[in-house]
This record gives C-alpha cells, sequence and structure tokens, in this order.
C-alpha cells in the first residue's frame, strides 16, 4: 500500500513545482494546469490546496524565508552581538549566492509584489521584523557596552539594504569575492561603531 502524503510534504511539493515552473515559463504564463502537472496533483487536488497561484506564489516565497529566519535565530545565538551580526552578514549572503534558483525566485517576486496586494502586504511584514531583528541586535550592543550609542534605526535600514544591494552586484561580478565584501561590511557597520578600548 502506498503511503498517503501529509498536507505539508503535499504543499512543499507544490511550491517546488511552482517555483520551477514560475522560473522556466514566467509568472505571467503559468498556469494553475502546469503548476499542477509539475507537481503530480490533479488541477482539482491543486486548488484544494491554492485558490490561485498568487496564493502558492506567497507560500513559496514563506517557505523560502523560513531559511532567512533560522540564520536570525543562528545569529541570536552567537557569543556576542558583533559576532552575531557577522555570521548573519556572511551566511546571508553566502545562502543567496549558493542558491541562485532561489535567488532569481526572489528577485521575481519582488517584481511582482508592486502589483499584487498580497505579497506587498507580505513583504511589508517580512521587511518591518527584518529591520527590528537588526534594530534590536543594535540595541543589544551598545546595552552590552560592544557599541557606541548611535541611532539603530539608520543601522539596520543601511545594512539590509546594502545586504540585499551587494546580491545584484555579486551574481554579475566576479570581481567581487565573499570574504572581501564580508570585510567591508564588518569595516562599515561593525567595527565603525565599537567601542574603543
Amino acid at each position: 500500500m502506498v503511503k498517503r502524503k501529509s498536507k505539508e510534504e503535499r504543499i512543499n511539493e507544490i511550491t517546488q513545482a511552482a517555483i520551477d515552473v514560475f522560473l522556466e515559463e514566467g509568472y505571467e504564463n503559468a498556469t494553475m494546469q502546469v503548476i499542477a502537472q509539475k507537481a503530480g496533483v490533479s488541477k482539482g487536488g491543486l486548488y484544494h490546496y491554492f485558490q490561485s497561484k498568487d496564493m502558492i506564489l506567497i507560500m513559496a516565497n514563506e517557505k523560502i524565508g523560513v531559511k532567512v529566519d533560522k540564520l536570525m535565530n543562528n545569529a541570536s545565538e552567537c557569543s556576542s552581538v558583533r559576532e552575531g551580526i557577522l555570521y548573519y552578514i556572511e551566511n546571508y549572503i553566502r545562502h543567496w549566492l549558493e542558491n541562485p534558483r532561489e535567488t532569481t525566485f526572489l528577485f521575481l517576486s519582488m517584481a511582482k509584489m508592486l502589483e499584487n496586494p498580497d505579497l506587498l502586504k507580505y513583504y511589508q511584514q517580512y521587511t518591518a521584523e527584518y529591520i527590528t531583528f537588526f534594530e534590536d541586535a543594535f540595541n543589544m550592543g551598545i546595552q552590552t557596552g560592544e557599541f557606541e550609542p548611535h541611532n539603530v534605526r539608520t543601522s539596520a535600514l543601511t545594512l539590509i539594504a546594502a545586504l540585499d544591494g551587494v546580491l545584484g552586484y555579486m551574481l554579475f561580478d566576479d570581481d567581487l569575492v565573499l570574504e572581501e565584501v564580508i570585510e567591508d561590511f564588518e569595516e562599515k557597520f561593525i567595527k565603525s561603531i565599537e567601542k574603543s578600548g
């Protein structure tokens, strides 16, 4: 007897199939029928889990976001705020560089979010949590005496903007080496606010 797949397994298969279809066909050309075929489910079975391809797009982003959330959790467990931020910087950049399919999907999703209120809402919530994570980290660094008092909101915003911005450049410029980029980020976002002595 064939073991029946759990709802979670089915959703994972559908979202992975949808990512493939979105990247191969383009979001506009992707259909629920093609996604269902790629996932190995009937079209009716697909609609049992998702009412539209927009919903699948949001779920796929949430699944990818779980990996970034794990990086935040791991960074929070480092021995110091400084080490936690550096851990996050390195592993965030490394994750996207080592997963070009997910990176391409992320850029595709960003292009669609301005047209889709639900996807835009998801990204707004994600961005707010992302900013808060770094604001809390910089505040903790000030409280523990690792960092000088400074505008933590500015540090958080500029760090996440720089992280997401550098990804595009690293994808297109082979001269940008991960280790050197990490050193640049450390110089700009850590050493510049560290307490001396």
